[in-house]
């Protein structure tokens, strides 16, 4: 295997252990550790931790050790104020897409985080921009910690994604620039809940934890 795609590797399943909620939020990431679980030397390790920080996934701070990246009330605040703007600029160019369907009503959370970034990035799709499609997928990356928080902080959300799915498949796009603009405001409301379960309880990790038992 190729250095470069080395890197790939280790950088792709870094990304997908922090997204997925295997390292819990603010807890601290040792390359060696890390090496040790995805058969890795500490390099390549390195070199994605720093890809990461870069990405807002991984934090460095004071460029002593990485820790994974927790935001504030503000932070959180700014990501979900960031995350409709760009949703908005493409609503304003969805067309009718039928087979984007519905949400499945289930409740787990790897379900809702799942449900909910395929659903934004639908509609950057249905707006036809690549460039739209690039940054929802990196927003949906950073929020997905927030997403798993969400589940235990808002009722219904099985029920709002649904909503947003018929919208989206409808093609209307007034109606579609009304729910996003609904869903951002309830979760900018609740940011301090949604933060304080995160501080509190720093859910997902069991996993990679028994691993390393």
């Amino acid at each position: 295997m190729s250095p470069g795609a080395t890197f790939e590797r280790v950088y792709g399943e870094i990304k997908r252990m922090l997204v997925a909620g295997e390292l819990p939020p603010g807890s601290p990431i040792e390359p060696a550790v890390i090496g040790k679980e995805i058969a890795a030397s500490i390099t390549p390790v390195r070199d994605a931790l720093h890809r990461l920080t870069a990405e807002r996934l991984v934090e460095a701070p004071n460029h002593n050790g990485f820790r994974v990246a927790v935001p504030s009330e503000a932070a959180l605040r700014d990501l979900y104020h960031w995350n409709g703007l760009v949703l908005g600029l493409a609503a304003k160019r969805v067309a009718p897409d039928p087979a984007t369907g519905g949400v499945e009503d289930r409740g787990a959370m790897s379900d809702i985080v799942a449900s909910t970034a395929a659903l934004f990035l639908s509609v950057a799709h249905a707006a036809g921009s690549a460039e739209l499609a690039i940054t929802v997928r990196s927003l949906n990356d950073r929020l997905a910690t927030a997403r798993r928080a969400e589940v235990a902080t808002l009722p219904a959300m099985s029920e709002e994604l649904s909503g947003l799915a018929a919208i989206i498949a409808s093609g209307d796009r007034t109606a579609l620039a009304s729910a996003l603009t609904r869903y951002h405001r309830r979760r900018i409301g609740a940011v301090a809940a949604i933060v304080a379960h995160l501080v509190q309880n720093p859910f997902g990790c069991g996993a990679f934890i028994d691993r390393l038992r």
